[in-house]
């Protein structure tokens, strides 16, 4: 087991050897004959509660903190990454006996993932996803806290996949679990880059951190990995990051955009109801053949996640024909532009547009399918933005909901632990017209929306998409945009 680790210790005259019977991170779950990793954590050190588990019965602790006399504390040069590593090989290194398709960027993550794993299963392979919604195997739902779990648990979700038979993961990868080495040790097939755009600085402090950030998962990707497979970086040219991206890696690239790339294009009809376009695609090199595309999804960012996930599914094997013959089955992703109809003829949407590029995106696309309305009408927005993250995004959410609404609503989010007007007062600070209200309570805001609107109108409720909560002082309270439409509908 401590081979696993052989690179990351310190003072390998201390390994000891016994027999492992779980893997913990966290003290209060240790039992007898665990292995306690001393993480820091965003909220807690581990490194304080390393006697706690050695009470408890732990047979070694991990950590990259100071020495202890203690013969059961082992140091490590990162514990994080020696978490990774030490859990791939409890779990026998499930991703080796599978393809594992990582899907990384701001926006997009979630949808992208879904599309390869509906196109994948749909054609009868057996496959896994793992996502920021929850997690399949072969269709049976698996609840999840994160959007890339830790490496214990996604080590053993992994091997609960490869138990079963699975041949394709589709996975989020997000900038976290890159940062935190999550998925450090996983032996990647391809990699799919949607886009870049600022968001969790707070965590990155910088663009550019980021980038590098994204960038390890594509760097990480051997042309030829250990499973003998050719490995492929699939990236969106028309983004500013995108050649950039992948331009270090040893992976076929395999570039997507609207009007450039391996895959193009053209003749885009689009209304509420989906999206239809011509898909120029390669074959022996060029893009020469054209396929008809329709979905269920509305918007240019759809475009983009479905070409990308056309692309990556077509490097995984299928052919073009078995791809667009199941993408109309696909429905949308819980929280991502989901529309109901009111009675009154206004069209609700709930949204999980949480960033400055997510919800200009959104709004975008509401404006362009309106443009081609003969009766249009006016678009209502209510968002807020979440307490404990990038303070900076706020006055530009405010800003970009102002400009392209005929009313914004600020109300709140998820305050978590901040105080909810003094973000929304932040969010104004960014406004420079008067077409805002505010209305703290989220419920009162959507009810509000719901009355300002009329026939052909489109009420968007940002932000939060498929949660089921509110988090207020620490606390989740059950809330769901979803369920308040369906109460004033």
């Amino acid at each position: 087991m401590l081979d696993s680790i052989k690179e990351q210790m310190i003072d390998t005259s201390r390994a000891i050897d016994f027999t492992v019977s779980k893997l913990c991170y966290d003290s209060r779950y240790v039992e007898s004959g665990n292995i306690f990793f001393a993480v820091r954590g965003f909220k807690a050190d581990g490194n304080l509660f390393i006697n706690e588990a050695l009470l408890k019965g732990a047979q070694a602790v991990i950590t990259d903190g100071s020495s202890m006399a203690d013969s059961r504390v082992l140091r490590v040069k990162n514990v994080r990454k020696a978490m990774a590593l030490m859990s791939a090989k409890f779990y026998d290194n499930p991703s080796s006996k599978m393809k594992i398709i990582g899907v990384t960027g701001t926006n997009g993550k979630t949808t992208t993932s879904a599309l390869i794993y509906h196109i994948l299963y749909s054609n009868g392979k057996k496959c896994g996803l793992i996502g920021t919604n929850g997690n399949l195997i072969n269709n049976r739902f698996i609840k999840t806290s994160y959007t890339t779990p830790e490496s214990v648990e996604l080590q053993s979700l992994l091997k609960q996949m490869a138990d079963e038979r699975v041949e394709f993961v589709s996975m989020e990868v997000s900038s976290h679990a890159l940062a935190m080495y999550r998925v450090y040790g996983i032996d990647f097939d391809m990699a799919v880059y949607t886009n870049l755009t600022p968001e969790h600085l707070d965590f990155h402090t910088t663009m550019e951190d980021y980038f590098i950030t994204k960038r390890n998962l594509f760097d990480s990707l051997k042309r030829i990995n250990i499973k003998n497979n050719k490995t492929a970086a699939v990236y969106n040219i028309d983004d500013e990051y995108g050649k950039r991206m992948v331009s270090t890696t040893e992976a076929e690239r395999i570039s997507y955009g609207l009007a450039s790339g391996m895959y193009e294009c053209e003749d885009i009809e689009m209304d509420f109801k989906g999206t239809k376009f011509t898909l120029l695609v390669p074959r022996n090199g060029e893009n020469t053949v054209k396929l008809n595309v329709k979905t269920n999804l509305t918007g240019k960012f759809n475009i983009y996640n479905t070409i990308a996930a056309i692309a990556a599914s077509h490097a995984a094997g299928l052919n073009y024909r078995q791809i667009t013959s199941v993408l109309k089955d696909f429905k949308p992703v819980d929280g991502r532009f989901n529309q109901k109809k009111l009675k009154k003829g206004t069209t609700a949407i709930v949204d999980y547009s949480h960033t400055p590029d997510s919800l200009l995106k959104a709004l975008i696309t509401i404006k362009e399918i309106l443009s081609g309305v003969e009766s249009k009408g006016k678009i209502i927005t209510v968002f807020g933005c979440g307490g404990g993250r990038d303070k900076t995004k706020r006055p530009v959410m405010g800003n970009i909901a102002a400009e392209n609404s005929y009313m914004a609503i600020i109300t709140s989010d998820n305050p978590r632990d901040e105080d909810p007007l003094e973000i929304i007062n932040e969010i104004k600070s960014g406004i420079k017209k008067n077409n805002y209200l505010v209305i703290e309570n989220r419920e009162e805001a959507i009810k509000k929306a719901i009355e300002l609107s009329g026939k052909n109108d489109v009420v968007l409720v940002a932000g939060k998409g498929h949660e089921t909560y509110q988090e207020i002082k620490g606390v989740k309270h059950h809330f769901s945009d979803k369920e308040v439409i369906e109460k004033y509908i």
